[in-house]
């Protein structure tokens, strides 16, 4: 292959371009929709020839569209081996759909889809489309985003109704454009925002229907199950049930309604469609075919009557049961639910016309005023199903149950009476309320002014809950942090608390003061725990892992501090585990370890250990086996970079840290390398460096500050400060902003000086503001792919919580 013809980049190929020729034609009739303009000696600029009649050689072609350079290497890789073996089997692909055989669709049903999904993107319309989402980026980059993006849609269009219409009585063919997967939806016509170039409407959404023409007699319609069945739906825009991208589905692959043959006028309304979506370039066996609009009378909705399968959904829907030769067996429902969880998840009655004053549909603490009312339906989280608020809520409330702590149990009875089969009852409800249809993007709370939320990027521990998370409430609105607990439907058995949960008692105890911790919290708005969002979606633990194995290859935890303080956390774990021995392994740890010690000492130990255990509220007062099969799982569990980057970018908030580790991760991947803090906010950076925040350790405390409105104004400060940063020009100057914290810190400080008040932690804000905001590329694929994120999304800043703690006394033992 030439270097000419690699770099020749047809993103229609010339194969596909040949199915729309007429029988003994060799050229196409090709418009050019936007030509340019050449200026005349008199100064006058008139419009070049749109008109062409030229050979698939010169249609749809654009020079070095794919290739890459590397310095004066140029890399034609793409074009010949990623588009190369995807048009081989891809024309293969459309020519069995065209032509209907079953077992030719069936052996080529994978590979149609693959290529339809490249071609959406492949276009320079999709390669635009890619380039709004992601915002500045090089060809080398757009690339890899190409590839990694090119299969997103693939489930959703597996899964819906596949039609397939003939314009073989109608002397007017189907057209050719430069952007040949073409998305309709009759709620958001060409003015739309949603559709403003290079903007299509979602493929997700419910009303939305794909088309891509086969060749000039045949056009392939995909329209989603519950929109064919129910053509008068209220909300066009909102997604489909299970909407997903990436994920496993199931089809009938032999499932296609044929039946129907168009006449001239809807063939006219589907070209008019066509056209009114491509780029620039049109092309058509006849020139007369290529001017739609001449002819087509209706409106933009009025396209969806000719696009509706009319017949044969009879086919489509249903449930789809699998058995393998182990015994097991695999169910998918119509919409690509692999369980009848989602049943208890849905709201019996969902709330509708409700009042600016009354509780908001969502779940949410807050009035429908102040939370969903401002939004856009289609961007409000569901109100068909339970929030996450709610779930949380459930949660709490199916722990207590279960442990009888709403029954009078006390805190003492479960350290005794816990067993693995609470273990088991607790963390099967957890995963119940997360079943893998869960769609974690669209329950988070969305971005709101009005709110400063902050992603805590750390550990949940109950040890530590209260200095990073609790006692920072005062001084934001909510707290965005990972549920601890572990999903175990879908861990190995050996590791699951539900198949194996001796090894996880000492952890789920741990994770239930957290959530006893946290419940008023909940309940009130102001913290939201969600799941780790790779657990929720295996697609998405697996591009999150592999993002992160490759990022952290190199890397190495900085030492300090913050290090030394969970190595300590570590080694009360270690603690604990000698106090829940039973005595005779108590005793022969203390003589394997302290040969020195005599035999009162050792009962003096011995007696210790049983106070400790008795004083500490983590550790469990039943003794533990000893052995392999009864070690304990100690499980650090917070949120990655990537994963506290995709929360806050989908809640819009800041994040939060407590450890250098962190802070350097942030600094180091999640913005341009060797970017410093952005300089025009250095004066507010070090006024918030200058005060000592007063930390307060007790819950009740700031629960009634809360309730009290009495919070200091660096909160109000805070939010203006995220406000300001993601609209450059439109907030606070940064000097007048330094100069209201520093008139704020005498109001911050006050609760530091309370003389004799251990509950009260100082501590330090370090501030950091990069000139775009906290991102990477990865992650904005992965809003892209799983959360439908259409448009390039940022951390404002972030905040390191810099602690002076005490030194611990390691207690008497005497």
């Amino acid at each position: 292959m030439t270097d000419q013809q690699t770099r020749n980049n047809h993103y229609v190929p010339q194969w596909y371009q040949r199915g729309f020729l007429a029988p003994g034609q060799s050229r196409l009739f090709y418009l050019n929709l936007d030509p340019d303009r050449k200026t005349l000696p008199d100064g006058r600029q008139v419009p070049r020839k749109s008109l062409h009649e030229w050979g698939t050689t010169n249609c749809f072609v654009e020079y070095d569209l794919y290739t890459t350079h590397f310095g004066p290497i140029v890399n034609d890789d793409v074009e010949k081996y990623l588009f190369g073996v995807i048009d081989d089997k891809g024309a293969k692909a459309v020519r069995a759909f065209a032509g209907g055989t079953h077992a030719d669709v069936h052996e080529s049903f994978q590979d149609f889809f693959e290529y339809l999904a490249a071609q959406k993107l492949r276009t320079p319309k999709g390669l635009d489309w890619i380039r709004s989402c992601y915002g500045a980026m090089g060809q080398v980059d757009l690339m890899v985003e190409l590839q990694a993006l090119r299969l997103m849609h693939c489930t959703m269009w597996v899964e819906a109704v596949r039609e397939i219409v003939s314009a073989q009585d109608s002397d007017v063919k189907f057209i050719l454009t430069d952007h040949p997967v073409t998305v309709y939806n009759a709620a958001l016509d060409r003015t739309s925002e949603q559709c403003v170039y290079p903007q299509d409407p979602l493929v997700a959404a419910l009303g939305s229907q794909t088309l891509f023409a086969l060749d000039a007699n045949t056009c392939l319609i995909l329209t989603h199950l519950e929109y064919a069945k129910e053509q008068d739906q209220p909300d066009l825009t909102r997604l489909r049930t299970n909407a997903r991208h990436m994920g496993v589905g199931m089809a009938r692959t032999d499932n296609c309604i044929r039946d129907r043959r168009l006449s001239r006028n809807e063939v006219i309304a589907i070209n008019h469609l066509l056209k009114s979506r491509a780029k620039r370039f049109i092309a058509a066996a006849d020139k007369a075919w290529l001017y739609p609009e001449r002819e087509f009378n209706g409106s933009w909705a009025q396209i969806a009557k000719v696009l509706r399968p009319k017949a044969g959904l009879w086919r489509f829907g249903g449930e789809i049961y699998v058995g393998y030769k182990d015994g097991t067996f695999g169910y998918w429902d119509e919409h690509g639910r692999t369980s009848k969880i989602h049943e208890f998840l849905t709201r019996n009655f969902p709330r509708k016309n409700i009042g600016a004053n009354d509780f908001c549909g969502c779940g949410s603490a807050y009035a429908f005023k102040d939370c969903c009312q401002r939004l856009p339906i289609a961007e409000r989280p569901p109100w068909g199903v339970l929030g996450l608020r709610e779930r949380n809520l459930m949660f709490c409330d199916a722990v207590q149950g279960i442990l009888g702590l709403s029954d009078g149990a006390s805190w003492e009875g479960v350290r005794r009476n816990l067993s693995d089969e609470h273990v088991k009852r607790i963390h099967r409800a957890f995963a119940s309320l997360w079943p893998e249809d869960s769609d974690l993007a669209s329950l988070l709370p969305r971005p709101n002014p009005k709110v400063l939320r902050s992603v805590y990027m750390g550990f949940s521990d109950p040890r530590t809950i209260d200095e990073t998370v609790l006692g920072w409430l005062p001084f934001v609105d909510e707290i965005v942090l990972v549920n601890p607990f572990l999903l175990g439907t879908r861990m190995k058995p050996e590791f699951s608390p539900i198949e194996s949960p001796a090894g996880h008692k000492m952890q789920t105890l741990k994770n239930v003061m957290l959530l006893l911790k946290l419940e008023p919290f909940i309940r009130a708005g102001l913290v939201h725990l969600v799941p780790e969002p790779g657990e929720v979606s295996a697609p998405l633990g697996h591009r999150v892992r592999e993002i992160l194995t490759r990022r952290t290859r190199e890397w190495k935890p900085p030492e300090g501090r913050d290090l030394h303080r969970f190595l300590k956390l570590a080694e009360e774990e270690n603690c604990r585990a000698i106090w829940m021995l039973p005595e005779a392994s108590q005793r022969r740890f203390i003589a394997k370890h302290m040969p020195e010690v005599d035999a009162g000492m050792a009962d003096r130990l011995i007696a210790y250990f049983k106070r400790q255990a008795q004083a500490d509220p983590y550790t469990l007062l039943q003794p533990l086996a000893v052995g392999k099969d009864a070690a304990q799982n100690h499980i650090f569990k917070g949120l990655s970079l990537e994963a506290a980057l995709y929360v806050a970018s989908l809640t819009g908030s800041i994040i939060h840290v407590d450890t250098e580790a962190a802070w350097a991760q942030l600094l180091k991947d999640a913005q341009p390398a060797g970017a410093p803090s952005q300089c025009m906010w250095e004066p507010v950076r070090r006024a918030l460096g200058e005060i000592s925040f007063p930390v307060e350790l007790n819950r009740q405390r700031v629960a009634q500050r809360i309730a009290s409105e009495d919070r200091p104004p660096i909160r109000t400060l805070l939010r203006r400060l995220a406000k300001s940063v993601s609209a450059p020009g439109g907030g606070a100057a940064p000097s007048e902003m330094a100069k209201h914290i520093r008139q704020a810190r005498g109001k911050v400080e006050q609760a530091v000086t309370r003389s004799g008040d251990s509950s009260v932690l100082p501590a330090r804000l370090e501030l950091h503001v990069p000139p775009a905001g906290f991102a990477r590329h990865e992650v904005q694929r992965l809003l892209v792919m799983f959360a439908g994120i259409t448009r390039p999304r940022s951390v404002p800043y972030a905040l390191r919580l810099v602690f002076d703690e005490p030194e611990q006394s390691d207690g008497d033992i005497s």
